[in-house]
């Protein structure tokens, strides 16, 4: 039985992590903040799998002791303060908790042996690019962002210092959506589903801006084949995360609800948006490397969404509580 220790555990993508690891009958330790409620955590209380420890990632003499008591296999580092609206409003806080805290986890591992260390990066990384160029995981980054910079730095810091006695893997996600545990509207393809779905109306900034889209449970099956592939494959690699068919304008999101979900929908159009990112991403080498195809397409989270929104009345999906 592996023992993987997952960061951010509870957290929007988090959330799918834990449950396929303990569906494949691993024993996962979480350590989280719990900043968003605990409704995440109730399903996996009394597995006797599951450990779960109410931290700050910066607690790193707490986290130590962890390790200490246990024999990770595997870490899966997700605990980030996300997105640049905040990390704008507490630099400081973006400094210790996502590069800082990094490090110090990476130093720990690597301490206690611990075999594999993924690292969820971002695609942001890449930022604005020429829209004629799809990036690969070699481009030129060019964040437009401190959360980017937090991520890219962390990036060179593992690579440069701790892949030499761990298997470093490193993941630039795109942009997830769909249905979690532990819910996001702030997210572009969730609170365009929600406007649709509530006002049947939805407001397009930057309609040929791109995108590259994925469904949230994907890390969680591409953390698993890591674990199970072989060294050479995984150690010390960059790996973009999505798929090449997923790459979207943001005007693309709208036709989909309104194609297949909404044939009335209202789509307001504004040329600019404050969010100067634009890329396109390649996905070649992850599904060359490790045969990894994505499972869900935009259409059917998009469908999932929606059927949450019927079944959840009760909910308000703009409180704070459904965003980062």
């Amino acid at each position: 039985m592996k023992k993987i220790l997952i960061t951010g555990g509870m957290g929007y993508i988090g959330s799918h992590v834990i449950n396929l690891f303990l569906n494949k009958n691993y024993n996962v330790t979480v350590i989280d903040k719990i900043l968003f409620g605990s409704n995440s955590l109730l399903s996996f209380i009394g597995n006797d799998n599951f450990k779960f420890f109410n931290l700050d990632i910066r607690e790193s003499e707490e986290i130590e002791k962890i390790f200490k008591k246990n024999n990770f296999n595997a870490v899966i580092h997700l605990a980030a303060l996300v997105g640049e609206a905040a990390c704008k409003r507490n630099k400081d806080d973006t400094f210790s908790i996502n590069y800082q805290s990094t490090v110090n986890l990476a130093k720990v591992s690597e301490k206690y042996n611990v075999e594999n260390f993924i690292f969820m990066s971002t695609a942001s990384s890449y930022g604005v690019q020429d829209i004629n160029e799809i990036a690969t995981e070699e481009t030129k980054l060019n964040p437009v962002s401190l959360y980017a910079e937090s991520k890219i730095n962390s990036e060179k810091e593992l690579l440069d210092k701790y892949s030499d006695k761990m298997s470093v893997t490193i993941f630039r996600p795109s942009t997830v959506h769909g249905i979690s545990p532990r819910m996001r509207f702030d997210l572009i393809v969730n609170h365009l589903s929600l406007d649709a779905f509530k006002n049947n109306e939805i407001s397009v900034f930057g309609p040929k801006m791109w995108r590259p889209l994925m469904w949230v449970g994907e890390p969680a099956r591409v953390f698993d084949l890591v674990l199970n592939s072989k060294k050479n494959k995984v150690k010390s690699q960059i790996f973009n995360l999505g798929s090449d068919y997923e790459n979207f304008q943001k005007i693309d999101i709208a036709n989909c609800l309104k194609e297949n979900f909404f044939t009335n929908l209202k789509i307001d159009i504004t040329d600019k948006d404050p969010d100067l990112r634009s890329y396109r991403v390649s996905f070649k080498k992850i599904e060359n490397l490790l045969n990894y195809k994505t499972k869900k397409t935009l259409k059917d989270a998009i469908g999932e969404i929606l059927l949450f929104l019927k079944n959840n009345t009760e909910i308000d999906p703009k409180s704070s509580y459904f965003k980062n």
